[in-house]
């Protein structure tokens, strides 16, 4: 093996980059690198800037943890810088459909200078839920940015499961 193997900007076949493998850390580093500015960078190409770029997942633009126990399904989602009448709950057709809408409208008059700013977005997330589920005792509570759903399975959908014991042998 030839020391000029070793460098990565330079192969047998000239001033090319070297293949790396998976387990080099200098490619390891360069994804991370890379990754970092990419999340950086999605921070200006948010279409409205009311809204942190954590707050955009996706298309869908709400974070939600979804627990379905025997008794009832509870659905948490992030929905920070909204109030309570900013968010929009229904249940339809089996699916959970969470949406909100945030305005925002300042103006600063300081020293001759005005400043107006205007944002407004809107966001929404869809969630197919399990059969069995009582929609009309569906309850939502909004604390702290957090909308938690709660959805009590019916009498027969709690009353069809059962614990199957597990033996080791």
């Amino acid at each position: 093996m030839r020391v000029t193997d070793l460098i990565p900007w330079k192969s047998a076949r000239g001033f090319e980059p070297a293949a790396r493998s998976e387990r080099d850390p200098v490619a390891t580093l360069q994804n991370d690198v890379n990754r970092a500015f990419d999340d950086f960078l999605r921070l200006f190409n948010v279409p409205f800037s009311g809204f942190p770029a954590s707050f955009l997942d996706g298309s869908s633009g709400i974070q939600v943890d979804v627990a379905d126990t025997d008794k009832e399904v509870k659905v948490s989602a992030e929905l920070p810088g909204m109030d309570d009448a900013d968010i929009d709950v229904k249940v339809s057709d089996g699916t959970l459909v969470i949406r909100g809408e945030k305005k925002t409208d300042r103006e600063v008059d300081e020293n001759g200078y005005i400043l107006r700013e205007r944002s407004f977005g809107v966001v929404e997330r869809a969630l197919p839920l399990p059969d069995g589920i009582n929609a009309g005792a569906a309850q939502a509570q909004f604390k702290s940015g957090v909308l938690t759903v709660t959805i009590p399975k019916t009498a027969e959908a709690q009353s069809g499961s059962k614990r199957i014991p597990v033996r080791s042998n």
